[in-house]
Protein backbone atom coordinates (compact mmCIF):
# COMPACT_ATOMS: atom_id res chain seq x y z
CA UNK A 1 0.00 0.00 0.00
CA UNK A 2 1.25 3.64 -0.68
CA UNK A 3 0.36 6.41 0.59
CA UNK A 4 -0.24 9.89 -0.56
CA UNK A 5 -1.33 13.63 0.70
CA UNK A 6 -3.66 14.84 -1.74
CA UNK A 7 -1.34 17.41 -3.76
CA UNK A 8 1.01 14.90 -4.48
CA UNK A 9 -2.05 12.59 -5.56
CA UNK A 10 -3.62 15.54 -7.98
CA UNK A 11 -0.10 15.75 -9.22
CA UNK A 12 -0.16 12.47 -10.27
CA UNK A 13 -3.51 12.87 -11.53
CA UNK A 14 -2.95 15.84 -13.89
CA UNK A 15 0.54 14.34 -15.75
CA UNK A 16 -0.01 10.47 -15.36
CA UNK A 17 -4.15 9.97 -14.84
CA UNK A 18 -4.08 6.50 -16.72
CA UNK A 19 -1.36 4.92 -14.89
CA UNK A 20 -2.34 5.93 -11.55
CA UNK A 21 -5.36 3.79 -12.35
CA UNK A 22 -3.62 0.98 -13.63
CA UNK A 23 -1.74 1.49 -10.71
CA UNK A 24 -4.52 1.13 -8.22
CA UNK A 25 -5.57 -2.02 -10.24
CA UNK A 26 -2.55 -3.87 -8.76
CA UNK A 27 -1.79 -1.49 -5.36
CA UNK A 28 -3.57 -0.19 -2.70
CA UNK A 29 -3.23 4.05 -2.30
CA UNK A 30 -4.53 5.64 0.62
CA UNK A 31 -5.38 9.62 0.03
CA UNK A 32 -5.12 11.82 3.05
CA UNK A 33 -5.76 15.45 3.65
CA UNK A 34 -2.41 17.46 3.27
CA UNK A 35 -0.42 19.31 6.10
CA UNK A 36 -1.77 22.68 5.37
CA UNK A 37 -5.75 21.93 6.05
CA UNK A 38 -5.27 23.31 9.83
CA UNK A 39 -8.88 24.20 10.09
CA UNK A 40 -9.39 20.52 9.54
CA UNK A 41 -11.01 21.76 6.53
CA UNK A 42 -11.69 18.40 3.13
CA UNK A 43 -10.33 17.82 -0.60
CA UNK A 44 -13.13 16.69 -2.75
CA UNK A 45 -12.69 12.90 -2.50
CA UNK A 46 -14.53 12.40 -6.11
CA UNK A 47 -11.98 12.86 -8.02
CA UNK A 48 -9.74 10.21 -6.08
CA UNK A 49 -12.67 7.76 -6.73
CA UNK A 50 -12.59 8.37 -9.53
CA UNK A 51 -8.94 7.23 -10.39
CA UNK A 52 -9.60 4.10 -8.22
CA UNK A 53 -8.16 4.80 -4.84
CA UNK A 54 -9.12 2.55 -2.49
CA UNK A 55 -9.04 4.57 0.96
CA UNK A 56 -9.98 8.22 0.46
CA UNK A 57 -9.28 9.90 4.27
CA UNK A 58 -11.17 12.59 5.35
CA UNK A 59 -11.35 14.72 8.79
CA UNK A 60 -14.59 13.49 10.18
CA UNK A 61 -15.24 16.54 12.52
CA UNK A 62 -15.58 18.47 9.90
CA UNK A 63 -19.39 18.09 8.41
CA UNK A 64 -18.70 19.49 5.16
CA UNK A 65 -19.56 18.68 1.18
CA UNK A 66 -16.94 16.70 0.83
CA UNK A 67 -17.85 14.90 3.99
CA UNK A 68 -21.22 14.80 2.98
CA UNK A 69 -20.52 13.02 -0.30
CA UNK A 70 -18.37 10.36 1.60
CA UNK A 71 -21.38 9.40 3.54
CA UNK A 72 -23.74 9.56 1.01
CA UNK A 73 -21.85 7.53 -1.35
CA UNK A 74 -21.36 4.59 1.30
CA UNK A 75 -24.97 4.90 2.24
CA UNK A 76 -25.63 2.59 -1.01
CA UNK A 77 -24.38 -0.59 0.58
CA UNK A 78 -25.54 -0.25 4.36
CA UNK A 79 -22.78 1.18 5.50
CA UNK A 80 -20.70 -1.65 5.54
CA UNK A 81 -17.37 0.51 4.18
CA UNK A 82 -16.50 -1.31 1.19
CA UNK A 83 -17.85 -0.35 -2.36
CA UNK A 84 -16.89 -2.83 -5.64
CA UNK A 85 -14.88 -0.52 -8.14
CA UNK A 86 -16.30 -0.59 -11.59
CA UNK A 87 -15.21 -3.66 -13.75
CA UNK A 88 -13.39 -1.28 -16.09
CA UNK A 89 -11.48 0.22 -12.78
CA UNK A 90 -10.43 -3.40 -11.85
CA UNK A 91 -9.67 -5.61 -15.00
CA UNK A 92 -5.89 -5.03 -16.15
CA UNK A 93 -7.07 -5.53 -20.45
CA UNK A 94 -9.11 -2.48 -19.82
CA UNK A 95 -7.71 1.01 -20.21
CA UNK A 96 -9.47 4.31 -18.31
CA UNK A 97 -9.21 7.81 -18.00
CA UNK A 98 -10.92 9.08 -15.23
CA UNK A 99 -11.13 12.50 -17.80
CA UNK A 100 -12.23 10.91 -20.45
CA UNK A 101 -15.01 13.24 -21.94
CA UNK A 102 -16.85 9.92 -24.20
CA UNK A 103 -18.31 7.19 -22.94
CA UNK A 104 -16.22 4.37 -21.82
CA UNK A 105 -16.40 1.19 -23.85
CA UNK A 106 -18.93 -1.04 -22.38
CA UNK A 107 -20.39 1.57 -20.50
CA UNK A 108 -24.21 3.25 -21.83
CA UNK A 109 -24.21 7.06 -20.88
CA UNK A 110 -27.34 8.08 -19.28
CA UNK A 111 -29.90 10.89 -19.31
CA UNK A 112 -31.51 12.06 -16.17
CA UNK A 113 -33.87 14.59 -15.38
CA UNK A 114 -35.11 16.13 -12.17
CA UNK A 115 -38.14 18.14 -11.90
CA UNK A 116 -38.46 19.68 -8.13
CA UNK A 117 -42.44 20.27 -7.58
CA UNK A 118 -42.65 20.51 -3.75
CA UNK A 119 -41.33 20.49 -0.36
CA UNK A 120 -42.62 19.15 2.81
CA UNK A 121 -42.07 20.47 6.45
CA UNK A 122 -38.88 21.65 5.62
CA UNK A 123 -39.13 24.68 8.20
CA UNK A 124 -41.45 25.83 11.16
CA UNK A 125 -40.45 29.22 10.03
CA UNK A 126 -42.16 31.57 7.76
CA UNK A 127 -38.91 31.50 5.48
CA UNK A 128 -37.92 31.18 1.67
CA UNK A 129 -36.61 28.32 0.72
CA UNK A 130 -34.94 27.08 -2.95
CA UNK A 131 -33.52 23.63 -4.05
CA UNK A 132 -30.32 23.46 -5.56
CA UNK A 133 -29.61 20.11 -8.06
CA UNK A 134 -26.43 19.01 -8.23
CA UNK A 135 -24.31 16.21 -9.88
CA UNK A 136 -20.98 15.12 -9.19
CA UNK A 137 -19.01 12.49 -11.08
CA UNK A 138 -16.18 12.71 -13.74
CA UNK A 139 -15.09 16.28 -14.65
CA UNK A 140 -17.67 16.10 -17.54
CA UNK A 141 -20.45 14.87 -15.83
CA UNK A 142 -19.78 17.45 -12.58
CA UNK A 143 -22.78 20.28 -12.47
CA UNK A 144 -22.74 22.23 -9.56
CA UNK A 145 -24.91 25.53 -8.38
CA UNK A 146 -26.43 25.60 -12.11
CA UNK A 147 -29.91 23.91 -11.65
CA UNK A 148 -31.66 25.86 -8.70
CA UNK A 149 -35.76 26.24 -8.33
CA UNK A 150 -36.88 29.81 -7.96
CA UNK A 151 -37.12 31.13 -4.25
CA UNK A 152 -40.27 30.71 -2.27
CA UNK A 153 -41.34 33.36 0.30
CA UNK A 154 -42.64 32.81 3.37
CA UNK A 155 -43.75 29.13 3.58
CA UNK A 156 -41.22 26.58 4.95
CA UNK A 157 -44.34 24.06 5.81
CA UNK A 158 -44.97 23.39 2.14
CA UNK A 159 -43.35 25.45 -0.65
CA UNK A 160 -44.50 24.98 -3.73
CA UNK A 161 -41.65 24.86 -6.75
CA UNK A 162 -43.20 23.43 -9.84
CA UNK A 163 -40.54 24.01 -11.87
CA UNK A 164 -38.93 22.78 -15.24
CA UNK A 165 -37.18 19.53 -15.20
CA UNK A 166 -33.78 19.61 -14.29
CA UNK A 167 -31.94 18.09 -17.26
CA UNK A 168 -28.59 16.50 -16.39
CA UNK A 169 -28.47 15.39 -20.47
CA UNK A 170 -25.14 13.50 -20.90
CA UNK A 171 -23.94 11.08 -17.92
CA UNK A 172 -21.30 9.07 -19.56
CA UNK A 173 -20.24 6.83 -16.23
CA UNK A 174 -23.50 6.73 -14.19
CA UNK A 175 -21.19 3.82 -12.15
CA UNK A 176 -19.80 6.77 -10.42
CA UNK A 177 -21.82 9.35 -10.33
CA UNK A 178 -23.64 11.24 -7.43
CA UNK A 179 -27.10 13.54 -7.19
CA UNK A 180 -27.32 15.70 -4.54
CA UNK A 181 -30.90 17.49 -3.54
CA UNK A 182 -29.89 20.26 -1.05
CA UNK A 183 -31.90 22.43 0.63
CA UNK A 184 -31.29 26.31 1.62
CA UNK A 185 -33.33 29.34 2.98
CA UNK A 186 -33.61 32.72 2.15
CA UNK A 187 -30.08 33.57 4.16
CA UNK A 188 -28.26 30.92 1.73
CA UNK A 189 -28.42 28.38 4.65
CA UNK A 190 -28.65 24.91 4.29
CA UNK A 191 -31.92 23.27 5.83
CA UNK A 192 -31.35 19.57 4.49
CA UNK A 193 -29.47 17.62 1.96
CA UNK A 194 -29.43 14.17 0.52
CA UNK A 195 -27.07 12.29 -1.64
CA UNK A 196 -28.17 9.12 -3.92
CA UNK A 197 -25.84 7.58 -5.88
CA UNK A 198 -27.18 7.08 -9.67
CA UNK A 199 -26.70 3.83 -10.29
CA UNK A 200 -29.09 2.96 -7.28
CA UNK A 201 -31.83 5.67 -8.46
CA UNK A 202 -35.37 5.11 -8.67
CA UNK A 203 -37.30 6.54 -11.82
CA UNK A 204 -40.92 7.99 -10.68
CA UNK A 205 -42.39 10.26 -8.56
CA UNK A 206 -40.74 10.05 -5.23
CA UNK A 207 -40.81 12.03 -1.65
CA UNK A 208 -37.13 12.10 -0.52
CA UNK A 209 -36.28 12.35 3.04
CA UNK A 210 -33.28 14.83 3.65
CA UNK A 211 -30.47 14.44 6.23
CA UNK A 212 -28.76 17.48 8.16
CA UNK A 213 -25.47 18.62 7.71
CA UNK A 214 -23.81 15.84 9.21
CA UNK A 215 -25.85 13.33 7.30
CA UNK A 216 -28.09 12.33 10.01
CA UNK A 217 -31.93 11.82 9.14
CA UNK A 218 -33.99 14.28 9.76
CA UNK A 219 -37.56 13.45 10.86
CA UNK A 220 -40.31 15.37 8.45
CA UNK A 221 -38.77 17.53 5.80
CA UNK A 222 -38.74 15.57 2.63
CA UNK A 223 -38.73 16.89 -0.89
CA UNK A 224 -41.49 15.75 -3.74
CA UNK A 225 -39.62 15.09 -7.06
CA UNK A 226 -40.26 13.17 -10.58
CA UNK A 227 -36.96 11.63 -11.51
CA UNK A 228 -36.94 10.23 -14.90
CA UNK A 229 -33.62 8.22 -15.93
CA UNK A 230 -32.88 7.09 -19.96
CA UNK A 231 -30.40 5.77 -21.86
CA UNK A 232 -28.39 8.86 -23.17
CA UNK A 233 -29.63 9.20 -27.23
CA UNK A 234 -26.87 11.35 -29.08
CA UNK A 235 -28.51 14.43 -31.28
CA UNK A 236 -30.69 13.54 -34.41
CA UNK A 237 -30.90 9.73 -33.67
CA UNK A 238 -33.72 9.81 -31.69
CA UNK A 239 -36.69 8.73 -34.50
CA UNK A 240 -34.41 6.28 -34.57
CA UNK A 241 -34.57 5.15 -30.89
CA UNK A 242 -38.40 5.76 -31.33
CA UNK A 243 -39.09 3.50 -33.86
CA UNK A 244 -37.00 0.62 -32.26
CA UNK A 245 -38.45 1.32 -28.81
CA UNK A 246 -42.13 0.91 -30.17
CA UNK A 247 -42.12 -0.46 -33.75
CA UNK A 248 -46.12 -0.38 -34.13
CA UNK A 249 -46.03 3.74 -34.59
CA UNK A 250 -43.81 2.73 -37.50
CA UNK A 251 -45.86 0.17 -39.54
CA UNK A 252 -46.01 0.25 -42.79
CA UNK A 253 -49.78 1.32 -44.19
CA UNK A 254 -50.29 -2.37 -45.68
CA UNK A 255 -49.51 -3.69 -41.96
CA UNK A 256 -51.73 -1.09 -40.34
CA UNK A 257 -54.38 -2.13 -42.42
CA UNK A 258 -54.04 -5.81 -41.73
CA UNK A 259 -54.29 -5.46 -37.99
CA UNK A 260 -57.40 -3.14 -38.92
CA UNK A 261 -59.19 -6.21 -40.87
CA UNK A 262 -57.83 -9.02 -37.97
CA UNK A 263 -59.64 -6.44 -35.45
CA UNK A 264 -62.78 -7.06 -37.70
CA UNK A 265 -62.59 -10.53 -37.92
CA UNK A 266 -61.09 -11.38 -40.90
CA UNK A 267 -58.04 -13.51 -40.57
CA UNK A 268 -54.90 -12.84 -42.47
CA UNK A 269 -55.05 -16.36 -44.50
CA UNK A 270 -58.13 -14.69 -46.28
CA UNK A 271 -56.56 -11.58 -47.55
CA UNK A 272 -54.80 -12.60 -51.36
CA UNK A 273 -51.36 -11.46 -52.14
CA UNK A 274 -52.00 -8.50 -54.59
CA UNK A 275 -49.07 -6.76 -57.00
CA UNK A 276 -49.28 -3.08 -56.34
CA UNK A 277 -49.86 -0.74 -59.20
CA UNK A 278 -46.35 -0.17 -60.17
CA UNK A 279 -42.64 -0.78 -58.88
CA UNK A 280 -41.63 2.44 -59.08
CA UNK A 281 -44.59 3.53 -56.78
CA UNK A 282 -43.47 0.76 -54.43
CA UNK A 283 -40.16 2.49 -54.34
CA UNK A 284 -40.69 5.71 -53.37
CA UNK A 285 -43.15 4.22 -50.62
CA UNK A 286 -39.88 2.51 -49.33
CA UNK A 287 -37.76 5.83 -49.68
CA UNK A 288 -40.59 7.80 -47.64
CA UNK A 289 -40.93 4.90 -44.89
CA UNK A 290 -36.76 5.33 -44.27
CA UNK A 291 -37.47 9.00 -44.56
CA UNK A 292 -39.97 8.78 -41.77
CA UNK A 293 -37.69 6.83 -39.41
CA UNK A 294 -34.68 8.86 -40.04
CA UNK A 295 -33.80 11.93 -38.08
CA UNK A 296 -34.39 14.81 -39.82
CA UNK A 297 -31.78 16.96 -38.68
CA UNK A 298 -29.08 14.94 -38.58
CA UNK A 299 -26.29 16.51 -39.39
CA UNK A 300 -24.18 13.16 -39.05
CA UNK A 301 -26.30 12.01 -41.51
CA UNK A 302 -25.32 15.00 -43.72
CA UNK A 303 -21.52 14.72 -43.33
CA UNK A 304 -22.02 10.86 -43.84
CA UNK A 305 -23.54 11.58 -47.20
CA UNK A 306 -21.53 14.03 -47.92
CA UNK A 307 -18.48 12.21 -47.74
CA UNK A 308 -20.10 9.12 -50.05
CA UNK A 309 -21.00 11.69 -52.14
CA UNK A 310 -17.33 13.06 -51.80
CA UNK A 311 -15.79 9.51 -52.73
CA UNK A 312 -18.01 8.85 -55.26
CA UNK A 313 -17.47 12.15 -57.12
CA UNK A 314 -13.13 10.48 -56.32
CA UNK A 315 -14.03 7.38 -58.03
CA UNK A 316 -15.80 9.13 -61.20
CA UNK A 317 -12.92 11.84 -61.56
CA UNK A 318 -10.33 9.13 -61.19
CA UNK A 319 -12.45 6.37 -64.02
CA UNK A 320 -12.61 9.28 -66.39
CA UNK A 321 -9.67 12.24 -65.93
CA UNK A 322 -6.89 9.90 -65.85
CA UNK A 323 -7.64 7.70 -69.41
CA UNK A 324 -4.44 4.89 -70.89
CA UNK A 325 -2.13 6.62 -72.61
CA UNK A 326 -1.72 4.63 -75.62
CA UNK A 327 1.25 4.72 -78.36
CA UNK A 328 -0.98 6.26 -80.76
CA UNK A 329 -2.19 8.99 -78.13
CA UNK A 330 1.47 9.93 -78.10
CA UNK A 331 2.08 9.96 -81.67
CA UNK A 332 -0.79 12.79 -82.10
CA UNK A 333 0.84 14.61 -79.79
CA UNK A 334 2.19 18.21 -81.14
CA UNK A 335 5.41 17.79 -80.27
CA UNK A 336 6.00 14.01 -81.62
CA UNK A 337 3.86 15.51 -85.16
CA UNK A 338 6.80 18.25 -85.22
CA UNK A 339 9.65 15.89 -85.23
CA UNK A 340 8.06 13.68 -87.69
CA UNK A 341 7.08 16.80 -89.77
CA UNK A 342 11.22 17.48 -89.45
CA UNK A 343 12.42 14.27 -90.15
CA UNK A 344 10.21 14.00 -93.86
CA UNK A 345 11.48 17.74 -94.72
CA UNK A 346 15.22 15.89 -93.50
CA UNK A 347 14.62 12.96 -95.69
CA UNK A 348 13.26 15.24 -99.05
CA UNK A 349 15.82 17.40 -98.67
CA UNK A 350 18.77 14.51 -98.85
CA UNK A 351 16.62 13.01 -101.54
CA UNK A 352 16.75 15.80 -103.63
CA UNK A 353 20.43 16.11 -102.33
CA UNK A 354 20.91 12.36 -103.95
CA UNK A 355 19.03 13.57 -107.22
CA UNK A 356 21.12 15.99 -107.98
CA UNK A 357 24.51 14.33 -107.21
CA UNK A 358 23.42 11.71 -109.94
CA UNK A 359 22.70 14.20 -112.34
CA UNK A 360 26.24 15.86 -111.95
CA UNK A 361 27.63 12.43 -111.94
CA UNK A 362 25.56 10.99 -115.06
CA UNK A 363 26.75 14.22 -117.04
CA UNK A 364 30.07 13.77 -116.11
CA UNK A 365 30.20 10.12 -117.41
CA UNK A 366 27.95 10.88 -120.38
CA UNK A 367 30.87 13.94 -121.34
CA UNK A 368 33.54 11.63 -120.53
CA UNK A 369 32.01 8.65 -122.66
CA UNK A 370 31.66 10.71 -125.64
CA UNK A 371 35.28 12.22 -125.81
CA UNK A 372 37.01 8.55 -125.41
CA UNK A 373 34.61 7.28 -127.76
CA UNK A 374 35.41 9.99 -130.19
CA UNK A 375 39.26 9.64 -129.36
CA UNK A 376 39.04 5.93 -130.19
CA UNK A 377 36.72 6.21 -133.61
CA UNK A 378 39.25 8.35 -134.97
CA UNK A 379 42.09 6.38 -133.84
CA UNK A 380 40.80 2.65 -134.13
CA UNK A 381 39.16 0.51 -136.53
CA UNK A 382 35.01 0.25 -135.79
CA UNK A 383 35.75 -3.41 -136.01
CA UNK A 384 35.84 -4.30 -132.11
CA UNK A 385 35.62 -2.21 -129.32
CA UNK A 386 39.01 -1.19 -127.78
CA UNK A 387 40.58 -1.46 -124.36
CA UNK A 388 40.06 2.22 -123.13
CA UNK A 389 35.87 1.84 -123.63
CA UNK A 390 35.70 -1.22 -121.84
CA UNK A 391 38.03 0.74 -118.79
CA UNK A 392 36.02 2.81 -118.91
CA UNK A 393 32.45 1.74 -118.72
CA UNK A 394 33.84 -0.21 -115.91
CA UNK A 395 34.99 3.19 -114.05
CA UNK A 396 31.79 4.53 -114.35
CA UNK A 397 29.93 1.73 -113.69
CA UNK A 398 31.62 1.31 -110.42
CA UNK A 399 31.91 4.88 -109.47
CA UNK A 400 27.67 4.73 -110.01
CA UNK A 401 27.73 1.83 -107.81
CA UNK A 402 29.82 3.50 -104.86
CA UNK A 403 27.81 6.30 -105.42
CA UNK A 404 24.92 4.43 -104.87
CA UNK A 405 25.75 2.58 -102.17
CA UNK A 406 27.10 5.99 -100.34
CA UNK A 407 23.65 7.42 -100.96
CA UNK A 408 21.78 4.08 -99.54
CA UNK A 409 24.03 3.97 -96.35
CA UNK A 410 23.24 7.75 -95.74
CA UNK A 411 19.70 7.67 -96.15
CA UNK A 412 19.57 4.42 -93.71
CA UNK A 413 22.06 5.85 -91.32
CA UNK A 414 19.26 9.40 -91.06
CA UNK A 415 16.27 6.87 -90.85
CA UNK A 416 18.06 5.18 -87.85
CA UNK A 417 18.73 8.44 -85.98
CA UNK A 418 14.88 9.02 -87.19
CA UNK A 419 14.10 5.94 -85.05
CA UNK A 420 15.75 6.84 -82.07
CA UNK A 421 14.85 10.62 -82.01
CA UNK A 422 11.02 9.26 -82.58
CA UNK A 423 11.18 6.89 -79.31
CA UNK A 424 13.08 9.25 -77.69
CA UNK A 425 10.38 11.31 -77.90
CA UNK A 426 7.48 9.09 -77.46
CA UNK A 427 9.39 7.93 -74.08
CA UNK A 428 9.67 11.60 -72.89
CA UNK A 429 6.22 12.50 -74.13
CA UNK A 430 5.49 9.39 -71.95
CA UNK A 431 7.20 10.87 -68.93
CA UNK A 432 6.10 13.85 -69.45
CA UNK A 433 2.17 13.14 -69.42
CA UNK A 434 2.66 10.67 -66.64
CA UNK A 435 4.17 13.15 -64.31
CA UNK A 436 0.75 15.84 -65.62
CA UNK A 437 -1.82 13.09 -64.49
CA UNK A 438 0.42 13.06 -60.97
CA UNK A 439 0.09 16.60 -60.55
CA UNK A 440 -3.28 16.31 -62.04
CA UNK A 441 -4.26 14.25 -59.13
CA UNK A 442 -2.01 15.74 -56.44
CA UNK A 443 -4.27 18.90 -57.35
CA UNK A 444 -7.17 17.63 -57.41
CA UNK A 445 -6.79 15.52 -53.70
CA UNK A 446 -5.43 18.73 -52.40
CA UNK A 447 -8.83 20.36 -53.41
CA UNK A 448 -11.06 17.71 -52.28
CA UNK A 449 -9.06 18.12 -48.57
CA UNK A 450 -9.61 21.27 -48.83
CA UNK A 451 -13.23 21.46 -50.17
CA UNK A 452 -13.53 18.16 -47.07
CA UNK A 453 -12.25 21.31 -44.30
CA UNK A 454 -14.23 23.89 -45.58
CA UNK A 455 -17.24 21.67 -45.22
CA UNK A 456 -15.95 20.98 -41.51
CA UNK A 457 -15.30 24.11 -40.86
CA UNK A 458 -19.62 24.99 -42.26
CA UNK A 459 -20.71 22.17 -40.21
CA UNK A 460 -19.24 22.78 -37.47
CA UNK A 461 -20.51 26.88 -37.53
CA UNK A 462 -23.62 25.93 -38.22
CA UNK A 463 -23.78 23.12 -35.44
CA UNK A 464 -22.69 25.48 -32.85
CA UNK A 465 -25.02 28.53 -34.57
CA UNK A 466 -27.67 25.87 -33.66
CA UNK A 467 -26.83 25.20 -30.02
CA UNK A 468 -26.35 29.36 -29.54
CA UNK A 469 -29.92 29.80 -31.09
CA UNK A 470 -31.63 26.60 -28.91
CA UNK A 471 -33.91 28.32 -26.10
CA UNK A 472 -34.27 24.91 -24.49
CA UNK A 473 -31.06 25.41 -23.33
CA UNK A 474 -31.40 27.87 -20.34
CA UNK A 475 -27.71 28.18 -19.13
CA UNK A 476 -24.22 29.26 -20.07
CA UNK A 477 -22.91 26.27 -18.54
CA UNK A 478 -25.14 23.71 -20.42
CA UNK A 479 -24.55 25.70 -23.80
CA UNK A 480 -20.84 24.98 -23.06
CA UNK A 481 -21.34 21.56 -22.36
CA UNK A 482 -23.30 21.05 -25.74
CA UNK A 483 -20.48 23.09 -27.69
CA UNK A 484 -17.66 21.48 -26.12
CA UNK A 485 -19.15 17.81 -26.87
CA UNK A 486 -20.11 19.21 -29.92
CA UNK A 487 -16.61 20.13 -30.94
CA UNK A 488 -15.22 16.53 -29.35
CA UNK A 489 -17.94 14.49 -31.51
CA UNK A 490 -16.79 16.65 -34.58
CA UNK A 491 -13.03 16.26 -33.71
CA UNK A 492 -13.58 12.35 -34.03
CA UNK A 493 -15.92 12.53 -36.41
CA UNK A 494 -13.88 14.88 -38.46
CA UNK A 495 -10.61 12.78 -38.09
CA UNK A 496 -12.01 10.06 -38.88
CA UNK A 497 -13.67 11.20 -42.49
CA UNK A 498 -9.68 12.91 -43.02
CA UNK A 499 -8.42 9.15 -42.94
CA UNK A 500 -11.02 7.84 -44.59
CA UNK A 501 -9.91 10.33 -47.94
CA UNK A 502 -6.37 9.85 -46.97
CA UNK A 503 -6.64 6.01 -47.64
CA UNK A 504 -9.09 6.56 -50.81
CA UNK A 505 -6.60 9.11 -52.37
CA UNK A 506 -3.37 7.15 -51.35
CA UNK A 507 -5.50 4.02 -53.28
CA UNK A 508 -5.96 6.44 -56.27
CA UNK A 509 -2.25 7.15 -56.52
CA UNK A 510 -1.35 3.45 -56.31
CA UNK A 511 -4.06 2.65 -58.61
CA UNK A 512 -2.57 5.54 -61.04
CA UNK A 513 1.08 4.22 -60.76
CA UNK A 514 0.62 0.87 -61.30
CA UNK A 515 -1.25 1.47 -64.48
CA UNK A 516 1.52 3.95 -65.53
CA UNK A 517 4.00 1.43 -65.10
CA UNK A 518 1.91 -0.97 -67.15
CA UNK A 519 1.95 2.11 -69.72
CA UNK A 520 5.36 2.37 -69.67
CA UNK A 521 6.41 -1.95 -70.04
CA UNK A 522 3.95 -1.37 -73.12
CA UNK A 523 5.89 1.67 -74.78
CA UNK A 524 9.19 -0.47 -74.16
CA UNK A 525 7.99 -3.50 -75.91
CA UNK A 526 6.65 -1.37 -78.75
CA UNK A 527 9.93 1.03 -78.86
CA UNK A 528 11.79 -2.63 -78.52
CA UNK A 529 11.11 -4.02 -82.01
CA UNK A 530 12.07 -0.99 -84.52
CA UNK A 531 15.33 -0.62 -82.11
CA UNK A 532 15.98 -4.35 -83.11
CA UNK A 533 17.03 -3.57 -86.72
CA UNK A 534 19.60 -0.67 -85.84
CA UNK A 535 22.61 -0.77 -86.46
CA UNK A 536 24.43 -1.21 -83.07
CA UNK A 537 26.62 2.01 -83.49
CA UNK A 538 23.74 3.91 -83.36
CA UNK A 539 21.91 1.75 -80.64
CA UNK A 540 24.92 1.73 -78.25
CA UNK A 541 24.74 5.82 -78.24
CA UNK A 542 21.20 6.08 -77.80
CA UNK A 543 19.80 6.39 -74.38
CA UNK A 544 18.89 2.85 -72.39
CA UNK A 545 15.02 2.30 -72.30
Amino acid sequence: MSSFNESVGLGYLRTNAIEFVNYNKRQMSRIYPKGGRVDSSNYMPQIFWNAGCQMVALNFQTPDLAMQLNQGKFEYNGSCGYLLKPDFMRRPDRMFDPFSETPVDGVIAATCSVQVISGQFLSDKKIGTYVEVDMYGLPTDTIRKEFRTRMVMNNGLNPVYNEEPFVFRKVILPDLAVLRIAVYDDNNKLIGQRILPLDGLQAGYRHISLRNEGNKPLSLPTVFCNIVLKTYVPDGFGAIVDALSDPKKFLSVCEKRTDQMRAMGIETWEIADVPNDSSKRSKKGKVSQVKAVSPQKSSETQSSSSGQNASIFAKNDMATGMPQVTVDDLKQMKAHTALRRSHCTQMDKIAVQHEKERRVLEKQLEKNSKKVRYDTLMNTAYTALPRPVKDMTAAHAYEWAEMMKAHSAESQELRDQHVLQQCEQLRKLMLMTQEQQTQQLSHHHERQSKEMRANQAKSSMENGKAISQDKSIKNKAERERRVRELNSNNTRKFLTERKRLAMSQSKETEQLQTAQREQLEKLDKYIAEPLSYISPALSSGSKTF
